[in-house]
């Protein structure tokens, strides 16, 4: 489920523009002189007796003026505990994520009826309990928070679109409940639209993810207007965007079986993206392009036009490869896609090292009980057994049956 905005670009592994600075390190010791208070504190104390050191450095510390450490406010506080408490959960520290978002909870509770900290705080204790498995509390946490925020900013605010949206992605990602997601797109979908001032890129976004819902629903009658409008706004104010919606409307038609439609998308968004395939466009202007053909390619396949899935399929891997190691991970569809295409034709000569390199890719970025590497290995089977090569078929078949069987034993 894409949740933002155009499908973020694969980049290369390395970074050659990064560099770390080092050696710049100046030590301020080196250049005290007498004035400095720490150090008239030390001079002083040596010529007092240890008893009376204590006194002295109290009537000193007034002298020069210092106090005790300022303590910050408690919107500083709660901003650090609840930085702190995401960074707790990065390193899998999940006991401090604990105490840290317990207390930004607490604090926040102190700043009045019209703030939504309160409600930031309950999404993110919400998290935690996820990452603690305690999903009940989770879906209730996040429900806590979506009421909280509706207290302080009313119920059809933009600020709801954070709980709103957090609660979806759970009933999305945690517990698959793809009923309960759509009322809560709509509801996102109806606040932005009707905003004070309506953010083209919101309605476009909204519009898309309650379409994808009804995608995977199958309720493509329902899904149809939604991927045609934010088609349309695109189109109408953000060019940038355009591509990556005709590609979205694409795969939605071809997935409602509407090849010629998916089809003609597909190419629209290919032109626009071979017309900046320009030197000065780099990596992500092939990759762009690479995308596009990947998506025609795919309904090709679908369409039962193995020959026009392979030249498009072959173009994209070819520019792929032009920037991507051999072992990247993201080589892994492009393979697959053109061995597929192979396969369907009956070149199973041609496909078999394509899918043994995919598959290789996927073992070794991804492990050996990835559910990925379990649908190439049935890829692979299947390949064998259109090649009369059924002992070997069957050996593939049985790591992938081992793989899914692992993947759906419940967890220790």
């Amino acid at each position: 489920m894409d949740l933002t905005g155009p499908v973020p670009r694969a980049r290369q592994t390395a970074n050659p523009g990064a560099a770390e600075v080092r050696g710049l390190t100046f030590r301020r010791a080196a250049f005290r002189t007498l004035s400095d208070p720490d150090l008239m504190m030390t001079k002083f104390h040596a010529r007092l007796s240890p008893g009376m050191s204590l006194l002295a450095s109290a009537l000193l510390a007034l002298c020069l003026g210092a106090g005790p450490a300022p303590v910050p406010d408690p919107s500083q506080q709660w901003e650090q505990l609840m930085t702190g408490a995401m960074k707790s959960l990065r390193a899998n520290n999940v006991a401090e994520a604990v105490r840290q978002s317990d207390e930004a909870v607490r604090l926040a509770g102190q700043f009045g009826p019209q703030d939504t900290k309160l409600s930031r705080s309950q999404v993110l204790r919400a998290e935690v309990y996820m990452w603690e498995k305690k999903n009940d509390l989770a879906e209730q946490t996040f429900q806590r928070a979506v009421a909280s925020c509706e207290r302080a900013a009313g119920s059809n605010d933009v600020a709801l679109v954070h709980p709103l949206s957090s609660l979806a992605n759970f009933y999305y990602f945690v517990v698959a409940r793809y009923d309960l997601v759509a009322p809560l797109f709509q509801r996102i979908l109806n606040i932005v639209q009707n905003a004070p001032q309506p953010n083209p890129r919101d309605v476009i976004l909204w519009s898309r993810n309650l379409g994808l819902i009804y995608q995977q629903t199958g309720k493509y009658a329902q899904g149809e207007p939604l991927f045609k409008r934010a088609v349309a706004l695109a189109e109408q104010s953000d060019a940038e965007w355009l591509p990556h919606e005709l590609l979205t409307a694409a795969d939605f038609y071809r997935a409602w079986g509407k090849h010629d439609q998916a089809e003609a998308l597909a190419k629209r968004a290919l032109a626009i993206r071979e017309k900046a395939l320009t030197p000065e466009g780099g990596i992500d202007a092939q990759l762009d392009v690479a995308v596009c053909l990947n998506g025609l390619g795919t309904n090709y396949l679908a369409w039962g036009k193995p020959d026009r899935a392979e030249a498009a399929y072959r173009r994209s891997l070819a520019l792929v490869e032009t920037f991507m190691s051999a072992d990247q991970a993201d080589l892994t569809p492009y393979l697959e896609g053109l061995a597929a295409a192979l396969r369907a034709q009956g070149k199973y000569e041609p496909a078999e090292p394509l899918y043994r390199r995919a598959l290789a890719i996927t073992l070794e970025n991804v492990g050996a009980n990835d559910p990925h590497a379990a649908a190439l290995l049935e890829q692979y089977a299947g390949l064998l057994e259109d090649m009369k090569k059924p002992a070997e078929a069957k050996s593939f078949r049985e790591r992938a049956a081992a793989i899914r069987r692992q993947n759906a034993a419940p967890p220790n």
